[in-house]
């Protein structure tokens, strides 16, 4: 498949994102890959620091702590909001999330 020259950089402009990521690994366990419960693959530890935008995956520490002290790393690495942020965010529940559904399904009708 040929692409003239508009093309061929909007389809590069879809991996800004994946250079971008490259640029920012810093850390000695940037390259390391861990299978990802939440995304069923291979992942590396630089997506997770940034999978939730600017902070750390909710699970970074479940999934990580086996291979290195993740918990210390991050409270080295996040600022004190960061770190606040990252540790108040609680996941949501799935059932409640599942109630509030229905409920406003039973409303639209």
């Amino acid at each position: 498949m040929f692409f003239t020259s508009r093309q061929e950089n909007i389809f590069l402009d879809g991996f800004s994102f994946f250079r971008q990521a490259y640029v920012r690994m810093i850390t000695e366990y940037d390259h390391k890959l861990i299978r990802c419960p939440k995304l069923g693959d291979e992942m590396t530890f630089a997506y997770c620091l940034r999978e939730a935008g600017d902070l750390p995956c909710a699970r970074i520490i479940q999934c990580w702590f086996r291979s290195f002290d993740v918990a210390s790393f991050l409270k080295d690495r996040l600022t004190a909001d960061e770190w606040m942020r990252y540790t108040g965010a609680q996941p949501g529940n799935k059932v409640v999330s599942l109630i509030e559904i229905i409920e406003k399904s039973k409303r639209q009708q």
